[in-house]
């Protein structure tokens, strides 16, 4: 983990890469261990993933995590079929009521909301350039306090449908593919499909993207005209946390469409992200694949946003429990080379000088050779 850089815009910041190596060390220890079986099976790519953070092959279980979930108002449409308003959900978090905030406790996350400005144009993009620089700025703000508290490792998702639409509209933007593409089929309650609240998303986003086409990629133009606040701020905690070397887990598309975001300000920072479920959503599978993610955990859980942090988390600190754990063979250590035996007694150690001498003086006295007399064909000696 590094110091934070409180000087300087975002994009001038540099993320470095995990060292791989890690990884594979960490597969090649697992594989010596002295047990019977296969070993940790779909687990094993969560503890390599996590030697890769700590740059170790034996990593540990996390100490310090901290939830980060973004919530942020969308334009009207963009949230059709939600259960409940994404103002209803942050606050419902943030008095610790709901299955998430039971999760959460259980499991002993930390959890914050980070409020962001609402997302409101229309005709045009949603964030003018200093709602965009707002949203950067309270992005990296959340990340750096909290690593500055100690945070080792940081849950990060958007809350509500109106993020994952957004998403839909980045990722179909990334892709150069048209946004049904990427809007999964809904559901009601009870499982039976929801498609008046499929066609309320995808007519509110088409008129968006209408209005949007045809701008010049750049992490600042992504955010304003189709991720908005809460993927923007998602955005920005993902990059400021790569810069300074501290692992992250996301979930959900929009999570997933904001690590896209960062990686436009630095290759590096999907790298340091790990989803330990990856839903079916399109803008998952498609996304997840491009940044390079490594494989999940196989949970295939199809949940709102942020409900598969939790058990990821569990799932990702048993494997590392039970990884420090496996016995392994004894390292061999190198034999120590044989010391000098010392002379007994001071009559012994001057009879060894004496004889030394001697043989010194017995050796021919050796006749050198200039080199450059040599070279010139002489035999002059030295």
């Amino acid at each position: 983990m590094t110091q934070t850089t409180d000087a300087g815009p975002l994009a001038e910041l540099k993320a470095k890469f995990p060292n791989g190596v890690w990884t594979t060390r960490a597969n090649a220890r697992l594989q010596d261990a002295l047990i019977e079986g296969a070993g940790l099976g779909r687990l094993q790519t969560a503890v390599g993933w996590a030697a890769r953070m700590q740059a170790t092959e034996a990593p540990e279980p996390f100490a310090s995590p901290r939830m980060l979930l973004f919530a942020g108002a969308y334009p009207q449409g963009w949230d059709a079929g939600d259960y409940a308003p994404v103002e209803e959900q942050a606050t419902e978090l943030e008095e610790g009521r709901g299955r998430l905030a039971e999760q959460a406790t259980r499991s002993g996350l930390p959890l914050t909301v980070v409020r962001t400005g609402a997302s409101g144009g229309v005709d045009g993009p949603l964030l003018d350039e200093t709602e965009v620089e707002a949203a950067l700025r309270l992005g990296r703000e959340t990340a750096d306090r909290a690593i500055d508290e100690g945070a080792d490792l940081l849950l990060i998702s958007g809350l509500g449908a109106g993020a994952a639409t957004a998403s839909v509209a980045v990722c179909s933007f990334i892709a150069k593919d048209d946004i049904t593409s990427f809007q999964p089929q809904l559901h009601a309650p009870g499982g039976s499909v929801f498609d008046s609240a499929w066609m309320g998303r995808v007519a509110a986003l088409r008129d968006h993207v209408a209005f949007n086409r045809g701008f010049k990629r750049s992490p600042e133009a992504l955010i304003g005209r189709l991720g908005g606040a809460a993927i923007g701020a998602m955005a920005a905690a993902i990059f400021t946390a790569a810069v300074r070397s501290t692992a992250m887990l996301i979930d959900g598309p929009a999570a997933v469409a904001a690590m896209m975001i960062a990686r436009d300000f630095g290759l590096a920072a999907p790298k340091w992200c790990y989803a330990p479920n990856r839903s079916a959503h399109p803008v998952v599978v498609k996304l997840a694949k491009q940044g390079g993610l490594a494989d999940d955990l196989g949970l295939e859980f199809d949940l709102p946003d942020a409900a598969a942090l939790p058990i990821g988390w569990d799932l990702i600190q048993q494997s590392l429990r039970i990884a420090q754990a496996l016995p392994m063979p004894a390292k061999e250590e190198p034999e120590p080379e044989p010391a000098a035996e010392a002379p007994e007694t001071m009559a012994d150690a001057e009879e060894a000088e004496t004889a030394t001498n001697a043989e010194s003086a017995a050796e021919p006295e050796v006749e050198q050779v200039d080199p450059e007399t040599a070279a010139e064909g002489g035999d002059e000696r030295v």
